[in-house]
């Protein structure tokens, strides 16, 4: 189902969109914290900056599917023209839901993504009510030719590979895999991993058969420690992507909060998707919408938990 509904964002191509008119070739990324409690919350920019070349559509502009507890929208200031929107959901998100929640404030680093503008434009973020309806909660005016948007590029350190290439990333769904806890010893391990688990999502339906509408790319990170960070065993580790068990005190759910340096490291490459596999043994991964799914790589379960957090991403 999930690759049905990325694909019907793909596919509801509309020759008359626009894109040249408002946006240039790369990624804009506004990085800020996310902070409240379960009953309220509040934004603070951290920083505006070039994300990479563009790899999303340049002709589906608008999500008219409207997926995820949060939605932005992105409005030309001059002609105030709806130009972008898309659906996702956030780690604050579920935090809010959480019993910690309710008795202390909590702060979370978040991204939001979309095509360079051409010109000054306001991002408006909205978030889903009780009633499913999206309600305006923050709202950002932004000058791409301001002193505090930083539109050079990354020269990334990390080195990348290839494991699946269908096309132009604007015509395809684009998977970045990242990898946490493997060392620098270990990078054979981690494309193996790479390759078994992405065989594993093209075993099944509605993958299976859309292979060619997908491009999968890896990013290597090496760390000083074999495996992640594992409280409730008492097993502390500190590694590059900063993936830890025990998200939420639930022990088998593993999420990273360091969202600056994650998406750092996967705009190496063009993505839409992205995955970070765990070397670890111990059950346990997560998923959220169109933020990143994890999965411990060497679980004797690691296939269906990919293809299932995958889903939720």
């Amino acid at each position: 189902m999930v690759l049905a509904l990325i694909l019907n964002i793909r596919g509801q191509e509309s020759p008359n969109q626009g894109y040249t008119d408002f946006f240039n070739q790369y990624t804009m990324r506004v990085d800020y914290f996310h902070s409240g409690t379960s009953g309220e919350e509040h934004f603070a920019i951290d920083r505006i900056l070039n994300d990479g070349k563009w790899s999303g559509s340049k002709t589906v502009l608008q999500d008219e599917l409207r997926l995820g507890l949060y939605f932005i929208e992105v409005y030309d200031q001059a002609s105030s023209t709806l130009i972008y929107s898309r659906g996702f959901a956030s780690i604050f998100g579920e935090w809010q839901t959480t019993g910690e929640a309710k008795k202390q404030w909590g702060t979370f680093h978040e991204s939001v993504r979309f095509p360079w503008p051409l010109k000054p434009v306001t991002l408006v973020v909205y978030k889903r009510d009780a009633l499913n309806a999206f309600q305006r909660i923050w709202e950002l005016k932004i000058d791409p030719d301001s002193r505090s948007v930083n539109p050079a590029l990354n020269k990334t350190p990390y080195k990348a590979f290839t494991l699946l290439e269908s096309g132009p990333e604007s015509e395809k769904v684009d998977i970045v895999m990242l990898g946490d806890g493997y060392t620098t010893d270990q990078m054979d391990k981690f494309k193996t991993d790479a390759e078994r688990l992405s065989e594993e999502l093209f075993a099944v339906e509605p993958f299976k058969s859309r292979k060619n509408d997908m491009n999968i790319r890896a990013v290597q990170t090496p760390s000083a420690v074999p495996g992640v960070n594992r409280p409730h065993p008492g097993i502390f580790k500190r590694t590059p992507l900063s993936v830890s068990y025990s998200t939420f005190d639930s022990e088998r759910s593993a999420l990273a909060y360091d969202n600056r340096t994650i998406r750092d490291v996967a705009a190496t490459v063009p993505y839409d998707f992205m995955i970070i596999l765990i070397n670890e043994e111990t059950y346990g991964g997560g998923g959220i919408y169109r933020l990143y799914a994890t999965v411990a790589a060497d679980n004797k379960f690691s296939d269906y938990i990919y293809v299932h957090e995958f889903g939720h991403h």
